[in-house]
């Protein structure tokens, strides 16, 4: 269950590079017409096919987004961490929400709703050109999922994947849990236990707890992952 916070520690929009144009006045603004919300593991912020009126910023805390099927199996689309953002997509267009967002833990958003951003851009138009950017960059990323998903070697789709989410999170170590890893790239979690298992003996990453994979050979995972086989 979300717990309303009375405001930011700090401003939450001075750690995103889309609003890193504004006066410290006018984030100031910005967050002051923000929702500023705790959560916990489990918790939702949005369901899919809600309203899609705002963008969510990650103060702290990890936040997944996920689409069912019919047959109710998760599919994870992308894990947001602290300083992240989604929903940038519906400025320009579009309905209702495409996905959940759910708390892995202990976390804290804002949601600034698009009517506010759209103000901002037409007074300032730099903020527009950013959110075309981010967009495309992420597109970017989506493709490049699309492209490690159609690889039908398991091991090949998990060394491939940690080198996506190390590239998409800037950082040698990623903490996923294998389910949430399962169902990021669609391998059973028993495989993936196996194979990380394998890449570890073979000297490519470490594994820290059940959570963490620290990489410690990139060539070795990407000799891998552009061998499949």
């Amino acid at each position: 269950m979300a717990h309303q916070c009375s405001s930011c520690h700090s401003l939450c929009t001075s750690r995103i590079s889309l609003f890193d144009s504004l006066t410290f006045e006018e984030q100031k603004e910005l967050i002051a017409k923000a929702q500023h919300l705790d959560y916990q593991k489990g918790d939702i912020v949005f369901h899919e096919n809600d309203p899609a009126d705002k963008i969510m910023i990650i103060r702290y805390g990890k936040i997944k987004i996920n689409h069912y099927s019919l047959d109710g199996k998760e599919y994870v689309l992308d894990i947001l961490d602290e300083s992240d953002f989604y929903g940038e997509q519906n400025i320009f267009g579009g309905n209702s929400l495409e996905a959940n967002a759910v708390s892995m833990g202990d976390s804290g958003v804002c949601l600034i709703y698009l009517k506010e951003i759209q103000e901002l851009i037409l007074r300032k138009p730099e903020i527009g050109i950013k959110l075309l950017n981010v967009i495309g960059q992420k597109l970017s990323l989506a493709n490049e999922l699309v492209r490690l998903l159609s690889v039908n070697n398991a091991k090949s789709r998990i060394a491939g994947f940690i080198l996506f989410r190390s590239s998409r999170i800037n950082s040698e170590t990623i903490e996923l849990t294998r389910e949430d890893i399962a169902a990021y790239i669609n391998v059973r979690r028993e495989t993936i236990s196996r194979k990380m298992g394998e890449l570890c003996k073979e000297g490519a990453i470490a594994l820290e707890g059940n959570r963490k994979v620290k990489i410690l050979k990139r060539d070795i995972l990407r000799e891998i992952f552009e061998n499949d086989d």
